[in-house]
C-alpha cells in the first residue's frame, strides 16, 4: 500500500497574528489524533497562511479525511478553503529517527 502525503494550505482570518494561529492549530489537534488513517501532522504557518504537510496510510485514508464535512469545517473555521494536493511517497529517510520505510523492500544499510 503506498502511503500518501498531503500539503494543505489555506488563507487564515484577515487580522491573525502568529500566537492566535498557533493555538488555533493546538485546538484542532484532537480531532487529527483520532483521524483514522492519519499517521503524522506537520502544522505550518507564515504571516495570513496556515497548513500542514499529513502523511496518510494510503489514498484512501486521505480522501476520506478530507470529506465534504472536513473542507466545511476548515473553512468556517479559517474563513477560506483549503487547498489540497497530494502525491504518493514510496520511500521516507527519517535522520530524527534513524529509519527508512521503503514501500517495496527492506533497507539495508549494510548493502550500500
Amino acid at each position: 500500500m503506498t502511503r500518501m502525503i498531503a500539503v494543505v494550505t489555506y488563507g487564515l482570518p484577515e487580522g491573525t497574528d502568529r500566537e492566535t494561529a498557533v493555538q488555533m492549530f493546538r485546538d484542532s489537534i484532537p480531532r487529527y489524533m483520532a483521524t483514522e488513517g492519519l499517521i503524522r501532522k506537520n502544522v505550518l504557518y507564515r504571516d495570513g497562511l496556515g497548513g500542514g504537510i499529513y502523511l496518510w496510510e494510503s489514498r484512501e485514508a486521505a480522501e476520506k479525511g478530507y470529506n465534504a464535512e472536513w473542507v466545511a469545517y476548515m473553512t468556517a473555521k479559517y474563513d477560506h478553503p483549503p487547498q489540497i494536493e497530494m502525491y504518493e511517497m514510496p520511500i521516507t529517510m527519517d535522520r530524527e529517527y534513524d529509519t527508512v520505510y521503503d514501500e517495496g523492500a527492506a533497507y539495508d544499510e549494510a548493502a550500500e
